[in-house]
């Protein structure tokens, strides 16, 4: 019984934790492109509204949510790129170098573990 209610508090505090990310990103002239399919719903935001995350420090809130339990996506010249399949990368860091980029901007997704293996995915690129 235990195990089901936190289950479905950790699904709560990530659904609630990426709702927070998306809308901090989002901005007040928002062009966030909302992205779906099998087992994914999700934004990509503009680098514009992936600098704002960044300053509000929106990424805590992966690391909140989620924990280490996420999969993310990063350009091969990312600094936090190990080459290994694993990264040390926090979600604060990884919002702040893709900000850092003059076109650097990331993609956000709530997951279904039963397709994706893990429950939040985030990807960085544009440079």
């Amino acid at each position: 019984m235990s195990i089901i209610k936190r289950a479905v508090s950790i699904t709560a505090v990530g659904a609630a934790a990426t709702g927070a990310i998306l809308a901090a990103g989002a901005g007040t002239a928002s062009a966030v492109t909302p992205i779906s399919g099998q087992g994914y719903n999700g934004v990509v935001l503009t680098h514009e509204e992936t600098v704002v995350a960044a300053q509000l420090g929106a990424g805590n809130l992966i690391n909140l949510a989620y924990g280490d339990n996420w999969m993310v996506d990063l350009p091969a010249n990312s600094v936090w790129n190990t080459g290994t399949g694993w990264t040390p990368v926090t979600g604060q860091q990884f919002l702040e170098e893709a900000a850092s980029h003059p076109r650097g901007n990331v993609g956000l997704a709530v997951t279904d573990p039963a397709v994706h293996g893990k429950p939040f995915f985030a990807m960085s690129g544009g440079w």
